[in-house]
């Protein structure tokens, strides 16, 4: 499967654009917080689809992601962390096995993997 967008920059704005949605980098916003909501939005979606194999209800699931990089050149990620806080329907009864979701979630989201090929990898996961 291809996975692909068109990418412009000039010196009045740089933006990539899917689908006819333009997503532009502003002051402060730039190539690393756009991995960083990848890899967000990829780990849900794996997340959910494993809770839902599992019969599973959540109200929600909220994530804190975000890396450091290394100093030296190429200054790819030393670390990066991705902090959840999940919101079970039914906690007492769900709560282990949605920790044993989350590692697999780490099995086998494609940017997980993908970022964990220069990065040492932090997850941690709240059940409430």
């Amino acid at each position: 499967m291809i996975r692909e967008v068109n990418a412009h920059f000039d010196s009045s704005s740089s933006y990539f654009m899917k689908n006819g949605k333009k997503f532009f980098y502003e002051e402060g916003i730039g190539a690393y917080e756009y991995l960083m909501g990848a890899l967000s939005g990829c780990f849900t979606s794996t997340l959910k689809d494993i809770l839902q194999e599992m019969n599973i209800q959540t109200q929600s699931i909220d994530l804190h992601t975000y890396g450091v990089k290394r100093e030296s050149i190429p200054s790819t990620l030393k670390d990066t962390y991705i902090d959840i806080t999940i919101r079970a329907v039914n906690r007492k009864r769900d709560e282990e096995n949605i920790r044993k979701a989350v590692i697999r979630t780490q099995e086998n989201c494609s940017m997980y993997q993908t970022i964990k090929c220069v990065s040492a990898m932090h997850v941690t996961a709240e059940v409430l």
